[in-house]
């Protein structure tokens, strides 16, 4: 069972969170309540949830004082803040401290349980975490003490994130290898450190593959599969290949998803177009503002998916259904310009021509001589 703590000052809204949630369902156990932080502390201290929660504006000591405090001497307990300021300062406070969530008053139970579910797997996954480490890898002390009689410094977290982020598939070779030499050859050739370096980069891959919201069903088994790690550290070249194709999987769905998100906007964007564009009035800025995007954005992933620009594509819209109308009805030009977003004939005439290679007039009577 999770535990979860609560501090509310409001006996009202205390009483209702603490009977209308059903914890034992819901896979939590509730330790313990306050109606402020002072009385709190040394509970808290007493019982060391593993989720706090609590409001911020509080007699004696406010949520915010109370969370630093628990922060510092329980770091691994998540906190959850119930506030009703909807403040920026707040907030941004709050994100200092390093709170969990941030839930503006009034929180339903429903709200609330999704919010611990939230905490509790973030708390199941470090709990994983912790133990495959001590389980593949002697132990954190033995490797603390390793680090400490060596000038090696760690995973460089953030050199892999934005690898993993801005980094192509057949950049993955040169990426291990130059990381490889930058550790040393004295640092790399210890089992010791392969272990804990291959697992800690192992987790930064994963993290990375649940953010950006990967497919994991579409992922080789072996990327995702902890077990894996051990049987790839024996040697310095097993551990640098195994790497090499975790960073090509995980760029590889990174771009997947990227593709299918760029194309999921592009083909709302045309749907859109070819809805609208008999209005001469329709204009970029409309279409970004429908899909949800800026439209700096929006042209830019258009140009690059589609090869044309927005204007150009519109343009193509027009004229070919310009086309059909020419063919099939009786409309004079000036009608058919209108029905396809053009309110000036001589300017329809002219995007006609411009496009097509003839005047609508004359491409009337070639489709006509054809038939």
């Amino acid at each position: 069972m999770v535990k979860v703590f609560l501090v509310e000052d409001e006996a009202i809204i205390r009483r209702g969170i603490r009977d209308h949630i059903d914890w034992n369902a819901n896979g939590f156990e509730f330790v313990g309540e306050a109606g402020d932080g002072e009385y709190a502390y040394p509970l808290i201290m007493k019982t060391k949830p593993d989720i706090l929660v609590t409001d911020i504006k509080m007699p004696f000591m406010d949520g915010l004082q109370l969370s630093r405090l628990v922060k510092k001497a329980l770091p691994a307990t998540k906190i959850i803040i119930l506030s009703g300021y909807n403040e920026f300062e707040y907030a941004k406070e709050a994100i200092k401290i390093g709170i969990n969530d941030y839930l503006l008053k009034p929180v339903t139970s429903a709200g609330l349980i999704e919010a611990l579910r939230k905490a509790a797997d973030a708390i199941l996954e470090e709990q994983e975490k912790s133990r495959l480490l001590e389980r593949y890898f002697v132990s954190y002390e033995k490797y603390t003490e390793f680090l400490d009689q060596t000038d090696y410094k760690g995973v460089d977290r953030k050199l892999v994130s934005d690898f993993l982020k801005l980094g192509s598939v057949d950049e993955c070779d040169a990426f291990v290898e130059e990381y490889f030499a930058a550790i040393g050859e004295h640092n790399y050739q210890s089992l010791l450190l392969r272990q804990y370096m291959t697992m800690d980069i192992f987790y930064c891959i994963q993290e990375f593959l649940k953010r950006i919201k990967a497919e994991l069903s579409d992922i080789p088994e072996q990327a995702v599969n902890i077990q894996m790690v051990p049987k790839v550290i024996g040697n310095v070249e097993m551990t640098k290949e195994y790497l090499k194709e975790e960073f090509r999987i995980a760029l590889q769905a990174r771009d997947s998803v990227s593709q299918d998100r760029y194309g999921s906007v592009i083909r709302d964007a045309k749907n859109f177009i070819r809805e609208h564009f008999n209005q001469s009035d329709l204009s970029l800025n409309q279409i970004a503002a429908h899909i949800g995007v800026s439209p700096s954005y929006f042209s830019s992933i258009f140009k690059q998916e589609t090869g044309q620009n927005f204007v150009e594509y519109l343009t193509q819209v027009r004229m070919e259904r310009a086309c059909e109308l020419l063919k099939c009805t009786s409309y004079r030009t000036s009608e058919i310009g209108e029905q396809v977003g053009y309110n000036d004939a001589h300017y329809f005439s002219a995007a006609f021509k411009k496009a097509m290679g003839q005047s609508p007039k004359d491409y009337k009577a070639s489709q006509l001589r054809q038939e």
